[in-house]
């Protein structure tokens, strides 16, 4: 199941359908998006909160910065923006399900 989250995240980056990073993200959520977060594990707390900050934005926290880094070829990442299409609805559930059956 998380190879098939990781080639979501892949495919989404690729057809620049999710945003990467603080600022990107910032400026969806400023403008009104609709969408969730996927929040590395060991992202900053204060960084973490600020994006969060006065937002009821749903999140799950998944990987770590670099390991989202090498999914879509960059160093490290801290934060993905999805947006609630029909792309960000598939990858949330699948994450969802992820979730489900880790709790188990």
């Amino acid at each position: 199941m998380l190879k098939q989250i990781i080639s979501l995240i892949q495919i989404g980056w690729r057809g620049r359908l999710i945003k990467i990073g603080y600022e990107d993200t910032e400026k969806e959520l400023k403008k009104g998006k609709k969408g969730f977060l996927i929040i590395a594990e060991d992202i900053a707390e204060r960084t973490k909160r600020n994006i969060l900050r006065e937002r009821n934005t749903e999140f799950y926290q998944l990987f770590t910065k670099e390991q989202l880094g090498k999914f879509i070829g960059k160093k490290e990442v801290g934060i993905i923006f999805v947006p609630l299409n029909k792309f960000g609805l598939k990858l949330k559930g699948l994450i969802a399900q992820y979730f489900e059956l880790e709790r188990r």
